[in-house]
């Protein structure tokens, strides 16, 4: 029984093309999420604290405009990993029940609505 069981080939495909696309996608956009975040926490103002006050330290109280571009930078190039993966699942989905473009289309349009509010205010 188990000689039988090693005779029968192996019905796995390996990974085409579209499957490493995918990967290396999925990749950028974590990569560029931590990017985001990173770019965020150093666009913001400084917050004010108890020592702060205390050693009279000047803080900066606005968004650095340099770093504000540049994330929206970052976000637009992850806008468009979003959409060229909406794209690649729309031609490759192997099942129909499969949610893969839900998530996709909301994290699309989640970093456009981010992308305007800043470049509009």
């Amino acid at each position: 029984m188990i000689t039988e069981k090693r005779k029968q080939s192996d019905r796995r495909k390996p990974t085409d093309l579209f499957g490493i696309i995918f990967i290396w996608m999925n990749i950028a956009a974590c990569a560029g999420l931590i990017a985001a975040i990173l770019i965020f926490h150093r666009a913001q103002p400084e917050f004010e604290t108890f020592f702060d006050r205390f050693y009279h330290l000047q803080l900066r109280r606005y968004w650095d405009q340099n770093y504000v571009r540049f994330l929206v930078d970052v976000l637009g190039a992850g806008t468009l990993i979003n959409a060229a993966g909406l794209l690649l699942s729309r031609y490759r989905g192997r099942r129909s029940t499969d949610h893969r473009e839900l998530v996709l289309f909301l994290t699309l349009l989640y970093t456009l609505l981010f992308v305007l509010s800043k470049t509009l205010l």
